[in-house]
């Protein structure tokens, strides 16, 4: 049989257990041993902040009601109110479990001395959030359920963090510092707003589905705008082609009545009547280019403008090209559809 032995403050508790009995835990009873001696001579050092982990972790190796009143003790002395108040909570627990009524009353005594002292927080959560899915609340890295939203907890005196995430939805976080004195403190979870691509899929239900790669809009929009711009491009080149020929028209038709070369009947020698057949070709060349150059404007327009409804429509290729000659003007396009 062996003992260990505790004593701090007025508490005083032995830990007994026989060597020849079989072990009721799956943990490491040495190890635990070993980590709740080096506990005790940390906390009898006052270094309470290394001495905590050992005895935790001396717990969770061996569950003895014993450690875990050494370790409320470490923790109450750490300064960690809410942490020891727990403990202590869970150790009054253990000692009624175990017929242990010194153990039991020990342990409530801590428990009604920090009471006073314990600091509270409080997390409220917009309604709105309730039913989005994926929603998450953390303190500290760790997970708050919905059952505690809105519920006064004890918290241990120092710095938190409070976050709260969605998928598709800006996160919230902030930060709070907690004074080792009994107040009361509350973070508001707002509704998360809406993140800018999210926003635009609601905003537009069906317009691109959340499985749709990025761009896809654009991919669908694009094809038809590069020939709608080329043949648009090509029908005010004409345009401007065909007021070049309606000047030069109007020139030669001038240059045939210097020198008398045609007179007021229209009467006209051979260079006269030369330079006339010019500017009825001229004016011929104009006419033509002026109606294809209008056309093709409002063709490329049209299909700046048009928007493709099916794969097929994204392959569209169009190309226009402008045939000019001295007594001849037009255009062809070729291209698939």
């Amino acid at each position: 049989m062996f003992r260990k032995v505790l004593c701090a403050t007025s508490l005083c508790f032995s830990l007994g257990s026989s060597l020849g009995a079989p072990l009721a835990h799956a943990g490491d009873a040495a190890t635990a041993e070993a980590l709740f001696r080096e506990g005790r001579t940390l906390m009898e050092a006052g270094n309470f902040k290394a001495a905590c982990p050992k005895l935790e972790e001396s717990y969770a190796q061996d569950p003895a009601t014993g450690t875990l009143l050494a370790l409320g003790i470490c923790q109450e002395r750490a300064g960690l109110t809410a942490s020891a108040w727990a403990t202590f909570s869970d150790a009054a627990a253990r000692a009624k479990r175990d017929g242990r009524a010194d153990r039991e009353r020990a342990a409530r005594e801590h428990m009604t001395a920090l009471e006073p002292k314990l600091a509270h927080l409080t997390i409220q959560v917009d309604p709105s959030l309730s039913g989005v899915a994926g929603f998450s609340v953390k303190r500290d890295g760790r997970e708050v359920g919905a059952g505690a939203w809105g519920a006064s907890v004890p918290i241990d005196p120092g710095e938190h963090v409070v976050e709260a995430t969605a998928p598709g939805r800006k996160p919230f976080n902030t930060k709070l510092s907690v004074p080792a004195q009994a107040v009361a403190q509350t973070v508001q979870i707002p509704a998360l707003e809406l993140e800018p691509a999210t926003a635009a899929t609601e905003a537009k239900p069906g317009s691109t589905s959340p499985e749709s790669p990025p761009g896809e809009t654009e991919r669908t929009v694009a094809p038809l705008r590069l020939p709608g711009l080329i043949i648009g491009g090509v029908g005010l080149v004409t345009l401007g082609v065909s007021g070049i020929f309606a000047l030069r028209a109007s020139s030669l038709n001038s240059e045939s009545k210097e020198d008398g070369h045609c007179d007021a009947q229209n009467q006209c020698d051979e260079i006269g009547g030369a330079k006339r057949d010019d500017a009825k070709s001229a004016a011929t060349v104009a006419t033509v280019t002026v109606l294809a150059g209008t056309a093709l404007t409002a063709l490329g327009v049209t299909l700046f403008l048009l928007k493709p409804r099916s794969e097929h429509a994204q392959s569209a290729h169009i190309e226009a090209l402008p045939v000019f000659g001295r007594d001849q003007a037009g255009m062809a396009l070729q291209g698939r559809f």
